[in-house]
């Protein structure tokens, strides 16, 4: 035991030897290269598969190859050669910058053997790269008062080779003013500077231009070029000069407001700000500062108001030039002004007449007018002047006044109002006028008469019409205004048939509308001549006539009249005779008849209505003759009855009939003597029954027939009625009586009415809806519909000042730049002094100052003029202001003097440059601050003033890569990070910070920063090889992947520490370097886990570590090694019997965890027998989807079940399969109809017969049915029952036992033999059956069946049913349905009367309409004013609800109030409770459609075509010319008082037709009235329908017990 242990330690050291000694070698054996950059693609680098021992062909056949981590593959193996070359052109610079040595490293990975072998590859450097400026373009500042031997730093060269190839030296274009000085830093760095070495001149030199040449030491030599441009920075050295010392201008005093009059130019040599001149007013008054204006930048002047020659002719002013420092110089400005024509004439209307009456007589003054124009001479004279075509002239009073007065008389029908226009114009170049517009209305006088538009009139009136009625329209015009055209019409008196004219028609007074007053008839007279007389309301009134003829138009209102056969008046009948021999058209008689109307109402036609023998007779359309139509025979009756009736042709016709009587017979005797033999019939009491229901039947059918038809026809009237209803039949009642004109009843309105009436059947309400007026063209007075809002104005007063003189200020301010040479001179302004000789001024004195003294200058005319003189150079830096006081004295006594402060501001030069703080300054920071992180603020001084002191701030020294890192604010010199810093990148920064101010001078400082590193990068981890997928039979140990490690960090931050999970069948073995190998551990199971998702973890040492997680998704590759498996150890499936072929019974599914081909299952049945038959031809199997197939129909009487296995088999290699057993049952089915065994149909044809004595109780067994069925269970369960028997009742059949027993006793009567139908049937789904007929003889033997038998007869069919019995029920039906019909009729009757008694308590007149508003006579009411009604009645309707849309007020003068006033648009209104009667019955004007003719106007049955609005429902032409006359008499048709004549309740009508014809037999028109002037008609079908009078009428009831006919 001890032996073993030693061996097996043994054997592990040895392991452990061969392993370390691997790694060494692979450590030790580290391959190096060497290679110049720049090299093509595929240049040699050296033999890496002889380094490694290895043929060429060997590195892909044990799979060599290069990997890196994560870095552009710089480097590929050639295999055919087994050498390393490049993949590319490498650049040294790009890859390691400035380092001396540039080694590239990367690894040789094996992957037979997972092996690697690290390279090593040195870049050599070559001169490939020139010294290059970082800009190629140097911008240097200097101010122009700059010292020499001042030094300027410029940028140095980059050169990005390293030892000789790098920058060497720089040199400079010659130039005199500067000189190139080179500084060699501590690292070896050569720093260029430009050296000042002579002193500038910006006016004569801006810029100077220079070239700085930068040299390496390689071979070739190689240099870069950067062009220095220097820009000499401007000092205030130069004051402002004017190009003139005096300006002068001339310009009219028109000009218009901002006109440019002049510019002054002042030039100043310096530059930018110092060159800035700006200009100001110097000596100017405060008035003139408001005329003109003085723009400080452009120099220009201009006016700021309007110029007046007459305010002043000539302006001078001062105008001073200042650069920005504050040098200053002035001139002076001369201003002239010339006088131009720049007032226009005023025209000022003193009086005048605004309305002038036309027949003013020439000459009279209208207006007058005062001209007057401010400017003088020429300009000031005016001359006035108005159009000629007017009837009006101009005449001059005094002075400047003016008259304006008629040149002829006026005519304001011609024009009502003249604009007149008087233009007023001066004598001035050019002239100027003006324009005053004088408005006179002429007033109007009654000088024109009413004229007609036609001379005369010719109307055409259908006669019948409606008394009422309107009848035509005439319009006369008068071109006079208000009052004096006011027209009013009337009717000459005349006589016509001795009655007067105004009992035919009338006339409204106001619309010019006439109405017929009585009902006109054609066969009484044709025509009516007329006067219309036309009268206007003016003083004194005017007036003209026009002729109207009015024709009468036939209607046929006139039935024909028959004038033969005459009826005998003793009460006999009159007869014809015609004899037994007459031939066909033998002429019996004639009918004569005639026809009081004429035309075609007079053309009369005849026909046979009726004969007691059709055929034997035939009637003349047009003679009226009566003529036998063929043989008279013998079988024709003596007395034939014939009715012959006469019809017109009118619309509609009227007819009238005869009876004519024709004895058939030779001669009169023989007719009295066959009439004297003729007895009436006797009534045969030989009818039964039958007769007398058939005529029961038939009377009961009639009626009823007859009052359906009766009911239906009344229901369709009613609804065509409703149809035509456009107007409400309720009464309006307090309507003014003034308003209308009538006689004999009949009223007409006499003012325009608009109705909008909608009225639906059985309606209990009334909807009046009054439309808001029209205000269009209404003239309205300015204190009713304008309101006069007070104007806002606010108003400042500011009290009138007198303005003082402006006094000296006692304060001067002096600006000397600090730069000024000394004897520089500044004129002071003098004192002045209002005294003379000695009093004047006499001397200046200054207070003592070492930079300054005073002289004094004295002018031509003896002005003393001070003047500062500099002694001293000034520096601001040390003083900044030096205060004077300068005294001016006088020669007077008492001595008098005054003092006025002088502040001298010495004004900056930049002449002092920046100053850092610190030379160097340095700072720490970690690499994860964020970016925008202030790392420190650089600060350098100025101790110049304002623009000169203001410092900025830029990098001087920085290189590409860092200058994207930081951000240098150039105002407060604030570092902060610009991007996010990284220590692996780089650990330190090192840069260079200028400060410059304005006058580009300079101040410089080094900051240095240093980066700490933090553990601010995450391991990286890279597959360089995975092999997926694996196959899941794949041994332990087996290689998945190869892993690399990094972290970019350092120290602990950069050590790895690389795990999987634990529950994963793999882990991770650590190889050369930061390599790992992912290899397995135990064997794989794809069909448990067919992928793993393995998850790396790579943590660093850092604090806080950092991790990453890779994930490698791994296939496991799939083996055959699972077989099909089926969910169940056997199945059982049940098919019907008679199954369709083909048809599937069953499905069988195996499962294989296995992928693919290893997965696919086929199927397929085990080969067997079944009834001597292969297994296949009964049941087939689909081998892709284990659908089982029925090949046969199974019959289930043969086959119960069959017994099947399926075998079950994959793709794989080898194939792997699985077997099942299958039961199949066969279900029965109902195909099997059961089968009768007894009894028996014989062989030999004969019907066997079953023997049953008549002396049987009952329940005897008279035989019984034997059946079986082949089919099983429910399906074989049979029952039985009689289908049918001769005899019903008589026998019974069990209905389990199929016995055929007697249900009761035999009896005497029963037919000898009984046929009995036996059904048997069985209980399957859907049952089947099967029938015997069985024949039962009864008797008590065989030879009493004989001998009956041979006794037997057919049976006859028996008529049950009798025609008495159908006829009984009929009666019984059609009279229980008629009765049924009469209660449900009666009780909706009822019900509508009901209603109709509520109707009649709400009422249906319009109340609250005043009295005054109708007019009426003899209960029929007509408006007198125009009211507009829309109508809307409704079902079940209790209320009114009446909507009054406003009348139109076009043309009509309305007060405020009526302005003001509030209509409501649909109100239900109670005319008794309206208190505003103006509002409530406002007159509209006439309706101008009764200016039209008769063809033209809407109405009756001269408008054909009707307009779309439907003006007036075109009805039948006989009911407008009986509307009229139905009217006037509808409420006295009733109860006989009637006044034009007649009988009672006949309308005056019976003394023209005869008693006969009664009001019965006119439709009953007050259910329509038309409304003149309106297009709607109101319908009084309430009241008619109800037999009861409408609300708020005057009578119009009908009398009870008589129909309604139409």
């Amino acid at each position: 035991m001890a032996a073993r242990q030693k061996g097996a330690d043994y054997r592990g050291f040895v392991l452990l030897s061969i392993l370390l000694g691997t790694l060494w070698e692979a450590w030790a054996g580290q391959i190096r290269y060497s290679v110049p950059e720049e090299t093509d693609k595929g240049s040699f680098v050296g033999n890496i598969a002889k380094d490694l021992g290895l043929e060429p062909r060997e590195l892909a056949e044990r799979g060599v190859r290069i990997v890196s981590r994560g870095r552009t593959q710089l480097f590929a193996l050639n295999p055919r050669s087994g050498s390393l070359v490049t993949a590319g052109r490498i650049d040294r610079e790009e890859l390691c910058a400035h380092s001396a040595r540039c080694l590239v490293s990367f690894n040789i990975l094996m992957e037979d053997k997972m092996n690697l072998y690290p390279i090593e590859v040195e870049i050599m450097d070559v001169n490939d790269n020139a010294p290059r400026f970082l800009t190629e373009e140097m911008n240097v500042k200097i101010m122009e008062n700059t010292a020499p031997g001042v030094r300027f730093p410029l940028n140095e060269a980059r050169d990005p080779d390293v030892g000789t190839n790098s920058l060497q030296s720089y040199q400079l274009s010659p130039n005199h003013h500067f000189s190139l000085d080179v500084q060699t830093g501590d690292d070896g760095t050569k720093y260029p500077e430009l050296v000042l070495e002579r002193a500038l001149d910006r006016e004569e030199e801006a810029v100077h231009h220079l070239l700085l040449t930068a040299s390496d030491g390689g071979n070739p030599l190689r240099s870069g070029i950067a062009r220095i441009q220097v820009t000499v920075m401007d000092v205030n050295d130069h004051a402002p000069v004017f190009s003139l010392p005096q300006y002068r201008v001339t310009t009219p005093e028109n000009v218009p407001v901002g006109t440019t009059l002049l510019t002054v130019n002042a030039v100043d040599l310096d530059d930018g700000f110092n060159g800035e001149v700006t200009y100001s007013f110097q000596k100017i008054t405060q008035k003139i500062l408001q005329i003109f204006q003085l723009n400080s930048l452009t120099g220009e002047l201009s006016t700021l108001q309007g110029l007046d020659y007459e305010d002043s002719s000539f302006y001078e002013m001062e105008v001073q030039a200042q650069d920005g420092p504050g040098s200053l110089t002035r001139t002076k400005v001369l201003i002239t002004i010339l006088d131009v024509n720049d007032n226009a004439p005023e025209v000022t209307v003193t009086s005048l007449t605004s309305s002038v009456p036309e027949d003013t007589p020439p000459g009279t003054v209208i207006a007058l007018f005062y001209l007057q124009d401010r400017d003088s001479g020429k300009n000031g004279e005016v001359t006035c002047a108005i159009p000629e075509n007017l009837p009006f002239k101009l005449e001059r009073s005094i002075d400047n006044y003016y008259r304006l007065v008629t040149m002829k008389n006026l005519d304001r029908e011609r024009l009502s109002v003249y604009n007149i226009t008087v233009k007023a114009t001066d004598g001035g170049t050019p002239p100027l006028s003006s324009e005053t517009h004088i408005s006179i209305h002429v007033a109007d006088t009654n000088d024109n008469p009413p004229t007609f538009s036609h001379t005369s009139y010719s109307v055409f009136v259908p006669e019948n019409n409606p008394k009422g009625a309107s009848i035509f329209s005439v319009t006369a015009h008068d071109p006079d205004s208000e009052e004096n055209a006011q027209v009013i019409y009337s009717l000459a008196e005349d006589t016509i048939q001795g009655a007067p004219v105004s009992s035919y028609v009338s006339i409204n007074s106001d619309t010019g509308v006439l109405y017929a007053l009585r009902s006109f008839d054609y066969e009484q007279f044709q025509n009516l001549q007329l006067m219309v007389t036309a009268c206007d309301s003016g003083d004194p009134p005017l007036s003209s006539n026009v002729w109207l003829s009015l024709f009468i138009l036939d209607k046929n209102d006139n039935a024909p009249e028959i004038l033969y056969p005459t009826f005998p008046t003793d009460g006999s009948t009159g007869m014809e005779l015609t004899p037994r021999s007459a031939e066909p058209g033998y002429l019996v008689t004639k009918v004569v008849a005639v026809d009081r109307d004429s035309g075609q109402n007079a053309w009369l036609t005849y026909r046979l209505l009726k004969a007691s023998e059709p055929g034997l007779f035939a009637v003349g359309v047009h003679t009226g003759e009566v003529r036998t139509a063929r043989a008279l025979q013998d079988r024709d009756a003596l007395k034939q009855s014939l009715v012959v009736a006469v019809q017109d042709h009118g619309q509609p016709p009227l007819s009238s009939t005869v009876t004519l009587t024709v004895a058939v017979a030779d001669s009169i005797p023989e007719v009295l003597a066959d009439l004297s033999s003729l007895e009436s019939p006797t009534d045969p009491d030989d009818s039964g029954l039958t007769l007398y229901l058939v005529v029961a039947v038939a009377a009961v059918s009639c009626v009823f027939l007859a009052f359906v038809i009766v009911l239906l026809a009344l229901r369709l009237r009613r609804w065509h009625v409703s149809r035509l209803l456009q107007a409400s039949g309720v009464g309006l009642a307090d309507v003014t009586a003034s308003h209308f004109v009538g006689l004999d009843g009949v009223q007409a309105f006499l003012q325009t009415y608009s109705h909008e009436v909608s009225l639906t059947a059985d309606s209990r309400k009334s909807h009046l809806i009054f439309p808001q007026p029209n205000y269009a063209d209404t003239l309205l007075s300015q204190e009713s519909c304008e309101k006069n809002e007070p104007l806002l104005t606010t108003t400042d007063f500011h009290k009138c000042k007198d303005e003082t003189p402006d006094t000296q200020d006692e304060n001067l301010e002096v600006k000397i730049n600090e730069i000024t040479a000394p004897g520089t001179r500044y004129p002071l302004p003098e004192a002045l002094d209002a005294d003379v000789g000695v009093n004047s001024l006499q001397s200046y004195q200054l207070s003592p100052d070492p930079h300054f003294s005073l002289d004094l200058q004295t002018g031509d005319d003896g002005t003393i003029n001070p003047e500062l003189v500099l002694e001293r150079s000034l520096d601001r830096e040390e003083e900044a202001a030096h205060h004077l006081v300068l005294i001016a004295s006088d020669g007077g006594d008492p001595r008098r003097s005054s003092t006025v402060r002088i502040l001298v501001t010495v004004l900056d030069t930049n002449d002092n440059a920046p100053v850092f703080a610190q030379p160097v300054y340095r700072v720490k920071v970690p690499e994860n601050v964020p970016p925008g992180t202030h790392l420190l603020t650089v600060i350098a001084t100025d101790p110049d003033e304002g623009a000169n002191g203001k410092v900025t701030y830029k990098f001087r020294k920085i290189n590409e890569k860092q200058s994207p890192f930081f951000q240098l604010n150039e105002n407060t010199g604030e570092i902060t990070t610009a991007n996010s810093l990284d220590y692996e990148d780089c650990s330190s920064y090192e840069m260079e910070i200028q400060a410059e101010d304005v006058g580009a001078l300079l101040g410089r400082t080094r900051v240095l920063i240093s980066v700490e590193d933090v553990n601010d990068n995450k391991p990286e981890v890279i597959i360089t090889s995975l092999f997926s997928p694996v196959l899941e039979n794949s041994l332990p140990g087996t290689v998945i992947a190869f892993l690399n490690v990094h972290d970019r960090d350092s120290g602990k931050n950069g050590q790895v520490v690389c795990y999987t999970p634990d529950n994963l069948p793999f882990k991770l073995e650590k190889s050369i370097d930061n390599y790992y190998r992912l290899l397995t551990w135990k064997y794989l199971d794809r069909e448990e886990v067919s992928m793993y998702n393995i998850s790396v973890m790579a943590s660093d040492l850092g604090a806080p570590p950092l991790s990453t997680e890779i994930h490698i998704a791994l296939h496991v590759a799939d083996t055959n090694d699972n077989p099909p498996a089926f969910p169940h150890a056997s199945y059982s499936a049940y098919i019907p019997e008679n199954n369709p072929r083909g048809a599937s019974i069953f499905s069988v599914t195996a499962q294989d965890p296995d992928s693919e081909e290893n997965a696919r299952v086929t199927y397929s049945l085990t080969e067997g027998t079944l009834q001597g038959a292969p297994l296949s031809s009964y049941i087939s199997i689909n081998s892709d989807t284990g659908v089982l197939y029925a090949l046969q129909s199974f019959d289930y009487e043969q086959i119960q079940d069959l017994q099947l296995q399926v075998t079950a088999s994959d793709s794989g290699n080898p194939p792997l399969s699985s077997n099942v057993s299958l039961s199949l049952f066969v279900l029965d089915q109902n195909d099997n109809a059961p089968k009768i065994l007894y009894p028996a149909f014989p062989t030999d044809g004969s019907t066997g017969v079953e023997l049953a004595p008549r002396s049987a109780e009952p329940g005897y067994l008279v035989t019984k049915v034997v059946a079986v069925d082949r089919d099983s269970g429910q399906n074989a369960w049979l029952s039985y029952r009689l289908l049918k028997a001769s005899e019903p009742g008589l026998f019974a059949v069990g209905v389990h036992t199929g016995e055929v027993r007697t249900a009761r006793a035999l009896q005497d009567r029963d037919a000898l033999k009984q046929s009995l139908v036996v059904a048997v049937q069985d209980h399957g789904q859907p049952p089947l059956s099967a029938t015997v007929t069985l024949t039962v003889a009864v008797a008590n033997s065989i030879p009493d069946i004989l001998a009956d038998l041979s006794t037997l007869e057919s049976p006859a069919n028996p008529d049950d049913s009798g025609l008495t019995l159908y006829l009984v029920v009929a009666v019984a039906a059609v009279s229980c349905v008629f009765l049924a019909f009469v209660i449900v009729l009666f009780a909706l009757k009822l019900r509508r009367w009901h209603r109709s008694r509520l109707f009649q308590a709400a009422g249906g007149r319009l109340a609250g309409v005043p009295a005054s508003h109708f007019v009426g006579i003899d209960g029929v009411q007509a408006f007198l004013q125009t009211y507009s009604h829309e109508v809307s009645l409704t079902a079940d309707s209790g209320k009114s609800h009446v909507i009054f849309p406003q009348p139109n007020y076009a043309d009509t003068l309305i007060s405020q109030e009526s302005c003001e006033k509030n209509d409501p648009f649909l109100t239900s209104i109670d005319f008794h409770e309206c208190k505003d009667e103006g509002a409530c019955v406002q007159q509209a004007p006439p309706n101008t459609d009764w200016r039209f003719s008769q063809a033209q106007r809407p109405g009756t049955s001269g408008s054909q075509n009707g307009d779309e609005t439907g003006t007036w429902p075109n009805n039948q032409f006989d009911t407008e010319m009986l509307q009229a006359m139905i009217l006037a008499s509808a409420s006295e048709a009733a109860d006989g008082s009637s006044t034009l004549g007649g009988g009672a309740g006949t309308m005056g009508l019976s003394a023209r037709y005869g008693p006969q014809f009664t009001l019965q037999h006119v439709p009953d028109y007050r259910q329509n009235v038309y409304i003149p002037g309106s297009n709607a008609t109101l319908t009084n079908a309430a009241g008619k329908r109800d037999g009861k009078a409408p609300a708020g009428g005057n009578g119009n009831k009908k009398k009870s017990g008589k129909k309604e006919k139409k």
